[in-house]
């Protein structure tokens, strides 16, 4: 395999890994954007203190999770 390939093979590699990473997380962020939109619609304030409250969540359920499994 030539230089060129391999470092093309590389790169294939990583834009899967990318694109398999945003295909896992963009059902959650739009959920996001869903659930804030509503808020925001009954309310504009709740619209940013729900995406506050439902990021927040998400990175405290991250971090518990990564402490179960031993970091």
């Amino acid at each position: 395999m030539s230089r060129w390939r391999a470092r093309w093979a590389g790169l294939a590699g990583a834009a899967g890994v990318a694109v398999g990473a945003l295909g896992r997380a963009l059902p959650s962020l739009a959920g996001l954007g869903l659930v804030s939109y509503g808020a925001w619609l009954a309310w504009e304030p709740a619209g940013f203190l729900a995406a506050g409250g439902l990021v927040l969540a998400d990175q405290v359920a991250d971090r518990v999770a990564s402490g179960r499994r031993g970091r």
